[in-house]
């Protein structure tokens, strides 16, 4: 079953993250970031931090302080200038993504895309499996999946808003249309056999390195 936000969780002037994903994203050219995914296990709300999610900010991205993700699809993003002082907007966007429907639509195009490599494991007390699909001729993805009881579309979904301030995005974390809701991101690699770095392929990897426990809490108000 999935979590759903309440209109009293989404107006809270304190809110707290009791866990937290942390991605680490690697390139072939060997740059390394990593960033952190706050999260209400209760509430199925997301946390976004400027500095924990490292937010890119160019511009006038630079008054971003925080924004949260709801299951829904409601985004609220708080920041902080001379002029307008403490602000909060509010952006919805995806909402052909949380159809009821959409899940068999992820489902019927992942299908046709990966296929099972027959490699499972388990990671942070999950089940996950893996697939792999082609890029072309020679080059590959593989990508290892595990099934959940919250929805992840505010975190694939968050660099789709159109704001300056961004996620990471070398190796894209944006699964929608391919994962269903329910379905986390355990790893992206694409191996690119038609390039090479120091005689080896060139890799792209976006990996899981973490998820549990995190204490985190966000104090929202003055924000109008």
């Amino acid at each position: 079953m999935l979590l759903w936000l309440s209109p009293t969780a989404l107006w809270a002037q304190v809110l707290d993250f009791d866990r937290v994903l942390v991605y680490e994203q690697s390139d072939y050219n060997g740059s390394i970031v990593r960033y952190q995914l706050l999260f209400n296990s209760k509430t199925g709300l997301f946390g976004f931090d400027r500095k924990l999610s490292s937010i890119s900010l160019p511009g006038v991205g630079e008054g971003f302080t925080f924004a949260t993700g709801s299951p829904d699809g409601l985004y609220r993003i708080y920041s902080t200038n001379s002029y307008d002082g403490k602000t909060v907007q509010q952006y919805r966007i995806g909402q052909r993504a949380y159809a009821p429907d959409f899940a068999a639509v992820c489902r019927q195009n992942f299908k046709k895309r990966y296929r099972p490599t027959g490699t499972k494991e388990t990671r942070f007390g999950m089940d996950v499996q893996q697939y792999s699909a082609s890029l072309g001729r020679r080059d590959r993805e593989y990508v290892s999946v595990a099934r959940v009881d919250f929805n992840l579309y505010p975190a694939y979904l968050f660099n789709e808003m159109g704001l300056e301030a961004k996620l990471p995005d070398a190796h894209s974390l944006n699964f929608a249309g391919r994962l269903a809701a329910n379905e986390l991101l355990i790893e992206s690699r694409k191996v690119y056999y038609s390039e090479t770095v120091g005689g080896k392929p060139a890799v792209s990897t976006l990996r899981l390195v973490y998820f549990g426990p995190f204490r985190y809490s966000f104090d929202a108000s003055g924000y109008k």
